[in-house]
């Protein structure tokens, strides 16, 4: 079994404790979202990579044109689109699937990608990151909330491990602040900076563009 094939099966088995489960960190959640809310436009088009039960997708809904959400696991698409139904929103779109085989989308198609709390379950980051901004339009922006445990001293590495010998986890890659700022930077995004939210201690919402122009 392929490691996307075990994680997409890690989260079908936990999507409904998933969209039970309240978040953990309101204040910094609701500042992450009121930044991204402020940065939409009526015209806009928006991707949402990793979408979980389709939350901040159709809370962002009446922001912006269309919502394209994505996310590996069928089940958090079934639960999103129910969602979806019972509030009545006609402008998201949910989609089951991982973004490297996205075939759906188009370079430069969205105004904005948001990337919640996923780079860290993401096995070629890197590609990802190359994926995100071959889809963005030029001078658009890219929103991340980032799981960043390659710092400070406890032994994330073991613990994970652990957990997922009896299936309590999914994997999960560590690295630091310092480490996805340059690979975003290297992937072509300028203006790569981390926002303070008042989150915890290993998250960092981080933000930067697509250059305007090729010669930016």
């Amino acid at each position: 079994m392929s490691t996307m094939t075990a994680d997409a099966r890690f989260w079908d088995n936990v999507a409904e404790k998933y969209a039970a489960k309240p978040v953990t960190d309101t204040v910094a959640f609701e500042r992450k979202k009121a930044f991204t809310r402020e940065r939409l436009r009526p015209e806009d088009v928006v991707l949402e990579v990793g979408s979980g039960t389709g939350t901040l997708a159709l809370e962002m809904a009446p922001y912006a044109a269309h919502i394209h959400a994505l996310d590996i696991s069928a089940e958090m698409v079934r639960i999103a689109n129910q969602k979806k139904q019972t509030q009545g929103v006609t402008n998201v779109t949910f989609h089951q699937g991982v973004i490297e085989d996205a075939s759906a989308f188009q370079p430069n198609q969205f105004d904005g990608i948001w990337a919640y709390s996923i780079l860290h379950l993401v096995d070629d980051r890197p590609g990802m990151l190359q994926k995100i901004f071959t889809l963005m339009k030029p001078g658009g922006r890219f929103i991340s909330s980032n799981v960043c445990l390659g710092e400070g001293w406890v032994p994330y590495g073991a613990l994970i491990t652990v957990m997922r010998w009896f299936g309590k986890a999914p994997t999960v890659h560590i690295y630091s602040r310092a480490t996805i700022q340059r690979e975003m930077a290297e992937a072509g995004f300028v203006d790569v900076k981390e926002l303070q939210v008042g989150a915890a201690k290993n998250v960092a919402f981080i933000v930067a563009k697509k250059p305007a122009r090729s010669s930016d």
